[in-house]
């Protein structure tokens, strides 16, 4: 048996080792077949006019003048000891940037998972006590609705009815939760939307399951069933499901935060990709 352990974790290590290499490779070669490498895209935003001669200095400053290989290795050899370069924009650490631009997207996120959790126990119990009435046709077209809604077009729908036609919130002076709860908000709806009716399912199957049935030949009521056993049971069949889409939440939020101009992953990653500034990207 730990024979079989050790060679699932070996295994799985090594595909993971296997699928950075792959990636990151295929961030060097495709930053290689860019029209507008990373030295000519600093020249025109440093210099008004640069001449052959200073762009060709520039590119073997910042080593794009060797083979692509021999930059792959030689990046590989410093991550190895968390030396990502610097940034050709800013001039600061990489891994400095990375880190401080991680922790306002899980800020996000987890802020965003936070409002799912409540929403979800809320709008799935409501759509489960509704269910032969006709608020509950209105609660699922609400959430059809959600779930078509992209969260980009949340976030700026968000921005033009609250920031800029009632002037209710200042995203760009917010300080504190009120500095991310906006974006989090346009992230979670469409998770509360989804996993509301998956949650409403669960608990209609739960209650007529059998030890529902014996629960109420003991004399329990249906609302001491539901939130004493139903409830717990349907919400760990949708754990793994919500944990997943917690995760790309993190991929998600990226236009979200380019949005609502908050220097997260996603933020980062275009500004990174619009300036060429591939220690960045390569470390991304």
């Amino acid at each position: 048996m730990k024979k079989l352990i050790h060679s699932f974790t070996a295994r799985k290590i090594l595909e993971l080792l296997l699928t950075l290499l792959i990636v990151t490779f295929l961030s060097f070669l495709l930053v290689k077949l860019s029209p507008v490498d990373a030295a000519e895209a600093y020249a025109r935003r440093t210099f008004m006019l640069y001449t052959p001669e200073q762009l060709d200095a520039l590119r073997e400053k910042m080593g794009l003048n060797q083979p692509l290989l021999v930059q792959y290795g030689t990046w590989i050899r410093n991550a190895l000891h968390l030396d990502f370069g610097t940034s050709l924009v800013n001039g600061r650490s990489v891994f400095g940037e990375v880190s401080r631009a991680m922790g306002v997207t899980l800020s996000i996120v987890l802020i965003a998972a936070a409002i799912e959790v409540v929403g979800i126990l809320l709008v799935g119990s409501l759509c489960y006590w509704c269910r032969r009435k006709w608020i509950h046709l209105l609660l699922v077209f609400v959430c059809i609705v959600g779930v078509s809604i992209p969260p980009f077009f949340l976030a700026s729908s968000f921005l033009d009815v609250f920031a800029v036609r009632f002037g209710w919130i200042s995203v760009a002076s917010s300080t504190g939760l009120m500095r991310y709860l906006p974006a989090a908000i346009c992230l979670a709806l469409g998770g509360i939307a989804l996993y509301s009716q998956l949650l409403s399912q669960n608990i209609e199957r739960e209650m007529n399951e059998d030890y529902a049935m014996y629960a109420r030949c003991r004399g329990l009521s249906d609302m001491r069933i539901l939130w004493t056993h139903a409830l717990p049971h349907a919400l760990a069949g949708l754990a793994p499901s919500f944990l997943q889409m917690v995760g790309i939440s993190l991929a998600g939020s990226a236009i979200v935060e380019k949005i609502f101009s908050l220097p997260g992953l996603g933020y980062s990653i275009v500004d990174s990709v619009l300036y060429r500034d591939t220690p960045m990207i390569h470390c991304f």
